[in-house]
This record gives structure tokens, sequence and C-alpha cells, in this order.
């Protein structure tokens, strides 16, 4: 069947063919989710367990490990971390790539049923589908209020979160400042001891007389009544009536040894912008949800919100501060603008080809038929459109209309011979279609085996390939199908001037010269022979001396998100009000810089530091840079903390500009002092920030340590777990019921307030009644004493371990860091540590290495089946090694090229993104070669000497690759020099790309003949008889 055939003679069909699909192109762009960046599906469960008011070794021994010895074993876990923190006990779990995640999530909560009792305060698990260090902001939204930050929190969790989760695309909300509704009952220790009542027995009789309870049901002739027992009262203050003791003596209430107070937790979190306390809430997007429409919902609910509390008279807006569609619009409109200006850069590299419209409308049309019909294959797939999968519409923009050149210009090769236009197109799309579909297959071919990359960079691999895969696969139908039928069309009855025709029309001096070197090249003798060795001797040189120019490589760009974050290490046991105090210069300062539009600062037991967001002027890699570099004095000269340091947001979570040094051995001590060498050497060592490495691991946090006297208590009629009872309640807090008159439960705590409990002696002195009526103090039945600890203790793979975070210069490479780092310090350094304890590199360290092997299996694997396939097609095992030859070429186009663009552009960099260019030069520029050698095979099925067929379709094949390499390269210039939001993301492919593509082709012209004629130059020597047409 001849497709091109069957074209010419429906056009009303192929009319019909294009404008449905075009139509479901549509309808399908509607329906793709539209998010920042490719979601990255690695299964991540986290296990988090609450247990308020324990120490972070008394979490790791109670909750994380025993967690840890259940989950272990699940099938399909590859890393398994944990952290425990001041009463918080979180788990992380990472699954391999493909593992069935509510396979696992079922597997993860089953494990958890078998886990034995927790203690007695402690929350039972939150399992979550993520990593609480994975889940990234759509969106932020801070308060404006002169209200306390307590009462804004308690409308934020009353009215705005239940409204904004109604939201579709909403998964959770984050919200930070003030502190949640509490009743506290405190506790009088004075006058629980004057009534002889111990701990134990105020907490029983809180439990037991504030609690409502099911009684069943009663069952009358017609009706069933249901019975409870209700010992809540609407009003908190009920419980103060609560009877704790009554006997000949008299009752003792609630309200004779405690204080019951309506409140707020105890200040944990203080949230600042624009120079005062504020509430901000952040919104999480679900997996798959349209980010630019859940982002609108949440605006339109705001605005309800603002309306409503401005008809109630409170003082109280929410704002958006920062959405992932402000970087994501910027970007888009980067990408679209650039992809517009390259579609128009290769028409008009068309136009001045062909000097005809005729011409250049055929191949025009063929751009967007052939880029709209993509997003059908994205919705098929379950894409999104992100700054990346549009990236590749915009590479391939110039990729498209490489077939349809190709079938026009042969066509109008006919038309010059005098042919009608129908039979011009038909013959014109015949004689290369098998050339055609060689070269499209051969670029598709390269794509198969990205898809399966894994890793972050793998998800970004897979938007790109499949974008422009999909399109060159669709340009081939175009070429072979709408580019005939318009040929045929347009050029009805018309007849060409006699002085275009082929017989009379001069070729060029370009095309004159070529040919000459061409029939040098192809033809046989010493001085053919000579110019064949110089030319490829020269060659290989070239080859050789680029090795030694391509910079070291990086993980994955950094983006230009207009955000500069920066963090702190506060001196152990600082309480937020004294972290808010020494912070103030810096807070002022931010607020004084005309590059400041909005900033927020936290500060919190487990995050302490803000973000800065510029104006829209500045939000750019050169203002961003520095800003922070103006940043970074001001905040090493902060009093107050350990550590300063401002950090600009990476778009990816492990970008190119970090890796992580893990250090792992059962001594926290021993860790310690081997984590504070290692950061006292990175911190000097060549490439790396200066205080730019960071310790996760922080001791000397203030501790009290209660060590109960056995001997003493048991004389007391106490046991360890009474003493203990009596240190927990007072100090941390016992829930003893909830309250729900608001609506929603609030927890009940009995406490002592903390200005009694604040010093060594006042909780040694701390009185204690006994079972035995006696009265004694906390300093007899136990020794106290003051020591420090950890703020948080942290394990790998069920071992300590210690990270540290190193941060790179702007212009520092992570590839020749990691190597340096990892010869000259690490390996040394674990020689010298006792069994048991090890160093190893992490983080975005070892996924460099994992997906440069990915990449570089998957790069050897495309040429394996870009050799097989043209192997296939040629039906010649030589021919294709001879196309093949053009990959090493493009390669060192493309390292001179990124050589070039690192030197001379600010944000090309040589990442994995950049790599992913040589694997498509290895799909496109073989299509030259193709080309050239499947014309020559027609012309020596035509009768052509062989030596002058290759000669011949050297020089036939020059204009059109020309113009293809022209419209691909002009299509993609734009994306190379151009500068805006998402602009660092594609300078480096696009440099590696034009720059194979543009060396490629000046050698492919010459090297495909040399190579082929020398070929036949051995078989003439080897088998002389064989030497044949």
């Amino acid at each position: 069947m001849n497709p091109v055939r069957l074209a010419i003679e429906r056009p009303y069909t192929v009319a019909v063919a294009v404008i449905l699909a075009l139509l479901f192109s549509i309808l399908a762009y509607q329906r793709i989710p539209v998010q920042l960046k490719p979601t990255v599906d690695k299964p991540v469960i986290s296990v988090q367990t609450t247990y308020r008011g324990a120490s972070p070794v008394e979490v790791e021994e109670q909750l994380t490990r025993p967690i840890e010895d259940l989950l272990q074993g699940i099938r399909g876990l590859e890393n398994l971390r944990s952290g425990s923190q001041e009463g918080v006990s979180t788990v992380i779990l990472e699954f391999a790539w493909g593992v069935d995640k509510e396979r696992v999530v079922v597997d993860v909560v089953n494990k958890l049923s078998q886990l034995q009792a927790l203690p007695p305060d402690a929350d039972e698990p939150v399992v979550s589908l993520s990593s609480p260090r994975d889940v990234q902001m759509a969106m932020w939204i801070v308060s404006e209020s002169p209200y306390a930050a307590d009462r804004v929190r308690q409308i934020v969790t009353d009215e705005v979160e239940p409204l904004l989760k109604r939201v579709e695309g909403v998964a959770d909300l984050l919200v930070v400042g003030g502190e949640e509704r509490e009743v506290r009952v405190e506790i009088d220790p004075e006058r629980l001891a004057a009534f002889r009542v111990t701990w134990q027995e105020l907490l029983d009789a809180l439990q037991r007389g504030y609690l409502d309870s099911r009684g069943g049901t009663v069952e009358t002739s017609t009706r069933q009544v249901v019975v409870r027992t209700i010992g809540r009262d609407q009003d908190p203050a009920a419980i103060a009536q609560v009877v704790v003791r009554r006997n000949a003596a008299g009752t003792v209430l609630v309200s004779d040894v405690a204080k019951v107070i309506d409140g707020h937790r105890e200040l944990r979190s203080i949230v600042r912008g624009a120079g005062e306390r504020v509430i901000v809430v952040g919104v999480n997007r679900e997996a798959g949800a349209n980010v630019v429409t859940m982002i609108h919902g949440v605006e339109e609910q705001l605005e309800v919100l603002n309306e409503r509390f401005r008809a109630r008279g409170l003082q109280l807006s929410f704002s958006p501060v920062y959405r992932d569609t402000t970087y994501l619009e910027e970007a888009l409109a980067f990408v679209w603008s650039n992809l517009q200006l390259g579609a128009g850069l290769a028409v008009l590299v068309l136009l001045l080809f062909l000097r005809s419209w005729r011409s250049v409308l055929v191949v025009a049309l063929s751009i967007p038929i052939s880029l709209a019909m993509v997003f059908l294959v994205m919705d098929l797939l379950g894409r999104t459109v992100n700054v990346v999968s549009l990236a590749g519409l915009a590479f391939a923009a110039g990729m498209v209309v490489d077939n349809a050149v190709v079938v026009l210009e042969n066509a109008f090769r006919h038309l010059e011979m005098g042919k009608s236009s129908r039979q011009a197109a038909e013959d014109g799309g015949r004689e290369v279609w098998g050339g055609v579909l060689a070269s499209t297959l051969t670029t598709m071919a390269v794509f198969l085996p990205i898809i399966g990359i894994q890793e972050e960079a793998g998800q970004l691999f897979a938007d790109l390939a499949i974008a422009i895969a999909a399109a060159v696969g669709f340009s081939l139908i175009v070429a072979l199908t709408v580019v005939p039928t318009l040929v045929s069309l347009l050029y009805r009855g018309r007849k060409l001037r006699s002085a275009d025709s082929a017989e009379k029309r001069k070729p060029g001096a370009l095309v004159r010269g070529y040919g000459v070197l061409a029939s040098l090249l192809s033809g046989r003798g010493g001085r053919s022979l000579f110019a064949k060795c110089v030319l490829l001797g020269g060659v290989v040189l070239l080859s050789l001396a680029a090795i030694r120019l391509v910079p070291a490589a990086g993980y994955l760009p950094t983006g230009n998100a207009n955000m500069v974050f920066f963090f702190s290490g506060p001196i152990p046991g600082t309480r937020p009000e004294a972290m808010e105090s020494s912070l103030r210069p810096v807070e002022e300062w931010i607020r004084e810089q005309p590059e400041t539009l909005r900033y927020f600062m936290v500060f919190a037991s487990r995050f302490n530091g803000g973000g800065v967001i510029l104006k829209p002027e500045y939000a750019n890699g050169p203002a961003l840079d520095a800003f922070q570099a103006k940043f970074l004095p001001i905040c090493l000269a902060s009093p107050g903390t350990r550590f300063m340091v401002p950090v600009r947001q990476s778009l990816f979570r492990d970008s190119g500009k970090q890796f992580t040094v893990e250090i792992t051995g059962p001594d926290l001590k021993v860790l310690g002092t081997t984590a504070q060498a290692l950061q006292q050497q990175l911190g000097s060592w060549p490439g790396v920030q200066s205080f730019g490495v960071q310790n996760d691991y922080v001791d000397g946090r203030p501790e009290f340590r209660v060590k109960p006297e056995t001997d003493r208590a048991y004389e007391a009629g106490m046991s360890v777990r009474d003493v203990a009872a009596v240190v927990e309640t007072a100090l941390a807090g016992r829930i003893v019921g909830t309250w729900g008159g608001s609506g929603r439960d609030v927890d009940v705590v009995a406490m002592v307030s903390q200005e009694r409990v604040r010093s060594l002696e006042m909780l040694k002195q701390l009185p204690v009644a006994t079972p035995s009526g006696a009265v004694t103090r906390l300093g007899a039945l136990a020794n106290i004493t003051r020591a420090a600890g950890p703020e948080a203790v942290n394990r790998i793979e069920r071992e300590r371990g210690i990270t540290l975070t190193v941060s790179l210069e702007k212009d520092a490479a992570l590839q020749a860091v990691l190597e340096d780092v990892q010869q000259n310090l690490l390996l040394p350094m674990t020689a010298t540590l006792a069994k048991g304890y090890d160093i190893q590199l992490g983080g975005a360290a070892d996924k460099f290495a994992t997906t440069l092997s990915e990449l570089t299996s998957s790069f050897w694997l495309a040429i394996l089946l870009t050799y097989l396939l043209l192997v296939s097609l040629f039906r010649s095992w030589f021919q294709p090694l001879v196309i093949l030859v053009t990959v090493p070429l493009a390669m060192t186009g493309g390292l001179l090229g990124i050589s070039f663009a690192d030197r001379w552009f600010h944000g090309a960099s040589y990442d994995l993104l950049a790599m992913l260019g040589f694997v498509i030069l290895a799909g496109i520029v073989v299509n030259n070669a193709i080309l050239i050698i499947h014309q020559a095979n027609q012309f020596r099925a035509a009768g052509e000497d062989r030596r002058f067929a290759l000669a011949h379709s050297a020089r036939t094949r020059l204009r059109p690759i020309l113009m293809t390499v022209a419209t691909t390269c002009f299509a993609m210039l734009p994306l190379a020099i151009g500068q805006g939001a998402g602009a660092e993301l594609y300078q480096g492919l696009a440099a590696v790309i034009l720059g194979g593509l543009l060396l490629s082709t000046l050698f492919t012209l010459f090297v495909v003949p040399a190579l082929v004629s020398l070929g036949w130059d051995v078989q003439d020597v080897i088998w002389p008889s064989q030497a044949s047409r």
C-alpha cells in the first residue's frame, strides 16, 4: 500500500482527519493537569507518632526502634530512615520504583497493628503516602490582622481550614503560627499535697468524672431508645466541679487543687511577616490535580472568607504570598513565546530557501498539526503539562519540519522536471518515504530506553522524551499524507517557468563547490584517498580535543524560582521568643532592601529560618544570586545562632548544588566527633560554600535528668512508674480527656504551670503526696541533675546516623567535587574509624551516580536499537555503521557547544538534563546520513555507477539537509539564548543539541561519502572481481 497515493486520492478524508485530530487534541489539552514540574511518583511512606513531652532519646527507644524493627522486613523496601525529635517519631520508608503504593500502605498498616502497647500518652501512628521532607506546598497564604496569633489560629482552625479543604485539588493544609486551643487543668502542687491527694488520684478523677459514655438501648413495644451517659459539660469550667475525693473528712473538688483555663497550648512556634506575628497556611496539591485550577479555587474561597470577616466586623484577611502558578505562568509563557519565535524563524528559513509562499505554507502547517497531536499522547499516558513537557514541544518545533521539508523538496524537484502537481507529489513522496521512515524510527527509538530511567531526573527525561518522540512520530504521518495532498492541490495547474526548470537552472556556487568535493571524496585513486585520510584524521583529532573541553557535570539545574531561603541553627534550648528577638535586626534588613517584595520568618522547634520573595524585576538568575551574595554577610553576623545561611530555592528537591555525607554507627559521641571533624574540613574544601556545611546533629540541649531512688520510693509506697508519672504530668502534661463544646474535640491536659517548675531547685522541691497520706518532695524520691542531650536522634538503616548537607558554590560542578571529596577526604577518614562505623555519600551524589549509569546504559542501548533498525531497513551490515559514525561527530559538537555555553552564557549548566542531549542527538543526526545513503541506493537502483550515485545523492540532498538543520537550529535558538523563568532548564540541553547538530551536519556531508567510498576502496583491493556498479 502506498500511503502517499492514498492521501492524494482522498483529500477530503485527509482534511477531516486533520480537523478531528486537532479537535480531540484541544479537548485532551483541556483535560491534562497543569503543574510546575513533572510528578515524581516514587513510593515513599512516612509513619509519624506523637509522644508529647518525651525527649529525643526516649522517643527513639520507646517509639522509633520498635516501629523500625516491625517494618524493616516489608517486601520492596529500599531505604529505611527515621528521626526522633522532642515529642515526635518519624519513620520514612522508601520503596523500589514501580512498587504498588496501595499494597505497601496496606502492608505497613497491617504490620503496625502488630505493634506492642505504646506509652500511655503516645498517639496512634499516622501513616502517610509521602515523606514530610518531600512535601512541597503549591501555595502559601498569610494572615493580616491586629489580633493575637492564637486567636487568628483558632479562626483558621474553625472556619478557614474546612472551606479550603473542600476546594478541588487540595490534598492537605499546613498551618504554622499561633497555637491550637487547649483546656488546661493547672495543678497547684502545694494544695494537692495539703489535701493529701496523690497525683494519680487526681488524674483518675479527671478521667472518670469528665467523659461521655454509651449506655446501650431501651426497647419498648413501639420503639427503640438510645441511652447515653453524659459527663462532659458544654462549659469547660464545669471541669472544676469534678469530685476528686469524698470521705468523712470532706469533699475535694478539682477547683480545690487546680485551676481550669480555656486557652491555648504552650507557645512552640512563631511566624513573622510584614513586621508582625502572622499565621501562615500552606496548601498541598493532590497528585495529578491541575495546580492552576486548584489555586484559582483557593483564591475564590479566600475572597469569600475575607468578605465574611468584613461583614462581621473582624479586622482579619488572608492573602496569597506565594503561588506555584507565578513561576509556572512565567515559565510557560517563556516556553510558548520561544516556541512561537522558533517556529517563526524556521518558517523564515524555509522562505529564504524555497522562495515560495506555497511551499512555506505547506511546511508551516505541519508544525501546529504535529505538535497539537502530542497532547493526545500525553493525555493517554497520564502525563502533565509542565515546563519540561512544553520544552520538549519547543525543541520538537524545529524537528517536526524535517520530514515535511524532505518530502516537499523532493516533490518540488519533480515539479521542476515538468510533472503535474499530483504526479510530482506522488513521485516525490514515494521516492523518499523509505528514508523518511527510517530517520523517524531511529529518532523515536532512542527515546524508548530513556522512558525507563528512574529517580527525579528520569521523570524529567520521560516527559521530554514523550513530547519529542510523539511530535516526530506525528510529523511522519503529516509528511506522508498532508504534505503531498497540499502539494497536489496548491500547485495544481501551475507551470514552473522554464528558467527554473531542472535543465536550465544552474546550481549555485555552494552546490557546485560541494559537488566537486563530494565527487573527490566519492571517487577512487591516490588523490581521493589522500583527501579521505586527511578528512578522517582531522575529525578524529578534533574529537579527541573536544573531550578535554567538557566541563564537570552536575545533577539537575537549580532553576530560577523566586525565593531565597535562609536557615538558622539556634543555640540548643533557645525558645522561639528569644530567637524572634535576636533576629529582629535581620528582619529589619530584609524589609529595607529594595528587592524585597514579601518575606516570612519562622521560629519553631523543628525549623528556624524563613524566605524572601523578590520583586518581579529581580526574579531572574543574576539578581537572585546578587541578593543571596549580599544577604550572606548579614546572616553570618546574626547573633544568637550557631549558623545562618541563605540558599536559593531549587526547582527540584535534589539540585546539582548540594550533596550529603552520611556517618553511621552505634555511639552518638563518636558520631558527633567524626561529624564535627568532617564539617570543619568540608567547610574549607574547594568548591564548597563558606559556612555551607550543615550538621543535622545538635548536642547540648539542656536537660534535667530524673533518676528515681528505688528504695526511697518503695518506702513512700511508690514505684518507679509512679515517680515518672509525677514528672510527666508536672512537666509534659497528661491528656485526661477532651472537651467538645466548640464543635470539635479539644484536649483537656493536666499539668503544672511552667512558672513553678522552671529551675532545677523548684523541680526538686515539688510536693508529692504519697498513697499513705504523707507528704514528701520529688527531690527526696529521685536524684535530679542537670545535663545535656541531643536535639534529635536520626537513624539510617536502623543505625544511628548523622547527615552533613554540603552546599556548593555557584560555579562548582557536582561531579568534580564528589570525586575529590570521596578520594581525598572520605576514604582516608573511613579507614581510621572503628569497626561498626561508616561514611557514605548520599542525597544528590547517590542519585547522580545512579541516574548517570542508567543514562549511559540508555545511550548505548539506543545506539544498538538504531543500528539494528537500520540493518533491517537497509538490508546491509556496513551502511548502518557508516550512518552511526555521525553519532561521535555529534558528541564532539555537543561537547564544544556546552563548553562554549558554560563559559559565555549565564544559566547554561552541564548536568544530567544537558547530557540527555547526547541521546537525542543519537536519534536525529543520523537522519542526514540516512537521506544521503538512501538516495544513493535509489540512484544505483536506477542504473547509475555506485560512486557517481553517491556523489549525486550527496549533491541533491544538500539543500534539504541544510534546510532541515537550519530550521531545527533556528527553532531551538530562542531556548538556547533566551532569558526568563525556566530558561536555565533548557540552555544546557539546547547548547548540546545545537553544537552537535551543527558540527555533525558539517562533517556528515563529507565524512559519509568518504567512509562509504573508503569501504569500496577496501573492497576493491580485497575482492577486485566484485568491484561493480
